[in-house]
């Protein structure tokens, strides 16, 4: 068994982090406690992590092992911790968010982080982590949730119902938005949900949530005039309500809201009841 050690430097910087409740640092940080140069402070770095100390998050940035964690040299495992210290800003989304509040059952291996800055940090994790990017205008809908104490920034339910809307793929195909659209259901505001939809500018986006909302768990119906908010007209090009590439263009076609049913039944209720 390896326990952590600390030379009288490294002792120096651990210790005022955690007298100062400092979870993440950077090189310039330890440069600065250490009182050293740039040099010896990336060596630093090296020996904290390599001890257990440290994890590594990005380009001179670390994230705190403290103390409290034990003995030995045993990295945090908690993705959402070293995921939530990568980069600004940024929330989880799509079947990771679905399965912090609750949506989607499964335990996905992929954890997804949005951000509009571009990053190619590649995390020293034994999770997969993922980074989507969103741009700078559609970055709403976010929510702040503690975790182990520690905050961790998550799509909202309305933005994470149509983030899995939107892209299926990222959120147990259409099987999942399913299942995510019948536990969301009873949690959303019908109105903040509209105005995301309005926000986003996707016609499509909004014709697929529509129809979804309403057949999926029918007991729990939109507000009467959820249909006549999108005014959709019987000229509107028709749309898919999968993703093509997988369930292909054909299939009855829904006039209420211009959608093609292209998904098997088998598929879309395969989590859920269709009632």
């Amino acid at each position: 068994m390896r326990l952590r050690s600390l030379s009288a430097t490294e002792a120096r910087v651990i210790l005022s982090l955690e007298a100062e409740g400092v979870h993440e640092l950077s090189l310039d940080s330890i440069e600065s406690r250490a009182a050293v140069h740039r040099g010896f402070a990336r060596k630093i770095a090296h020996d904290l992590v390599r001890k257990g100390w440290l994890q590594r998050v990005g380009r001179g940035r670390y994230l705190l092992n403290p103390s409290e964690r034990g003995p030995e040299a045993v990295p945090d495992t908690d993705p959402l911790r070293a995921g939530g210290h990568v980069v600004r800003p940024y929330y989880f989304g799509y079947a990771t968010a679905a399965e912090l509040w609750g949506f989607l059952l499964q335990v996905g291996r992929v954890y997804y982080i949005v951000t509009p800055v571009r990053t190619t940090v590649t995390l020293q994790h034994p999770a997969q982590f993922r980074f989507v990017r969103m741009p700078t205008n559609r970055f709403f809908g976010l929510r702040e949730i503690r975790r182990r104490d520690e905050p961790v920034v998550v799509s909202d339910p309305e933005r994470t119902v149509l983030d899995c809307a939107d892209r299926p793929e990222l959120s147990g195909g259409m099987g999942g938005v399913v299942q995510i659209i019948a536990r969301a259901k009873p949690r959303l505001s019908w109105g903040r949900l509209s105005d995301y939809l309005r926000r986003m500018g996707n016609r499509s986006l909004a014709l697929r949530v529509g129809f979804l909302a309403e057949t999926v768990r029918p007991s729990l119906a939109p507000p009467r005039d959820w249909h006549s908010r999108w005014h959709v007209r019987p000229d509107e090009p028709w749309v898919p309500l999968g993703p093509p590439r997988t369930f292909g263009r054909r299939g009855p076609h829904d006039r209420r809201w211009h959608i093609v049913r292209n998904v098997p039944d088998s598929v879309l209720y395969s989590e859920v009841e269709p009632t």
